[in-house]
């Protein structure tokens, strides 16, 4: 039941950042939160939601939240390392990517794995 509801609101979050309404995904990721604190979803969509209005330092906190919660949550690793190379932190984007690309591996999540080798790559060329 829990997973349904929380489904439910990540339709709703997704849909709102798509339109870039984002006070009003703001207010739904709150309620996402208060209802579910130990889900990891509601932190990452918070994160998402602080890189889309530029905030990377409050993004990166948020990133750290949702991979607390869940250590395997490859895209909040994948976009904690993109926080860190806007920051021109090279190093701790790159042990971002490799975690992300680890897990996208073996869950064989082949389009997202390839991602995370191109970021790398750049990251390797341009930093």
């Amino acid at each position: 039941m829990n997973e349904e509801i929380i489904g439910q609101y990540c339709q709703i979050i997704k849909n709102k950042l798509s339109c870039l309404r984002l006070d009003s995904a703001q207010t739904s990721i709150e309620k996402l939160i208060y209802n579910f604190p130990k889900n990891p979803v509601g932190y990452y969509f918070q994160g998402v939601c602080d890189f889309a209005q530029r905030d990377h330092a409050s993004a990166i906190e948020n990133y750290k939240k949702a991979l607390k919660l869940n250590p395997r949550f490859a895209k909040a690793y994948f976009n904690l390392g993109v926080c860190y190379y806007l920051l021109d932190k090279w190093d701790m984007a790159l042990i971002c990517f490799g975690k992300a690309l680890v897990i996208f591996t073996e869950e064989k999540e082949l389009d997202k794995r390839q991602r995370c080798v191109n970021a790398i790559r750049h990251v390797r060329t341009n930093g």
